[in-house]
């Protein structure tokens, strides 16, 4: 299937979401570059707590899905490269500001030459919806509910 007939299947609300997604990014990359994490996360997050284990509402995974397909296009599409820190930081705003409780984690493992990578992942409920394709092999260091 080409591009226009993939722009066609999406609603003008998904498109508003990728671009409200395309400025987070933008700004979070900015922030990370000038300020700590931890500056911008003691602003962003309540706080470093427990995972929220919660069973997430159809509605809560509907949109869930709906900022992880925007995240995705807006990085995707970008010419700019967003590592995985952006993208969890502007998909927990936009879930956050749309009152869907989600986690921000932060995890680090070894490499095969050991040295120390970093990977941040967001998650809704039980469920992965940014990062979740290698937050298997990190172990979480912290977490913002």
């Amino acid at each position: 299937m080409g591009w226009v007939a993939r722009i066609a299947r999406r609603r003008p609300a998904d498109w508003g979401l990728a671009f409200e997604a395309l400025l987070l990014l933008t700004s979070f990359r900015l922030a990370l570059a000038w300020f700590p994490a931890s500056t911008i996360l003691g602003r962003l997050a309540r706080g470093a707590g427990a995972e929220a284990a919660y069973n997430a509402t159809g509605q809560q995974m509907r949109m869930a899905r709906r900022v992880q397909w925007a995240v995705s296009a807006a990085t995707r599409h970008s010419p700019v490269e967003f590592v995985c820190f952006p993208q969890a930081l502007a998909g927990y705003w936009m879930l956050r500001r749309r009152g869907v409780a989600a986690t921000l984690v932060y995890g680090v493992a070894r490499s095969q030459t050991a040295e120390l990578q970093a990977h941040t992942w967001l998650s809704v409920g039980e469920s992965i919806v940014l990062g979740g394709e290698t937050a298997e092999r990190f172990t979480p260091m912290e977490r913002w509910t």
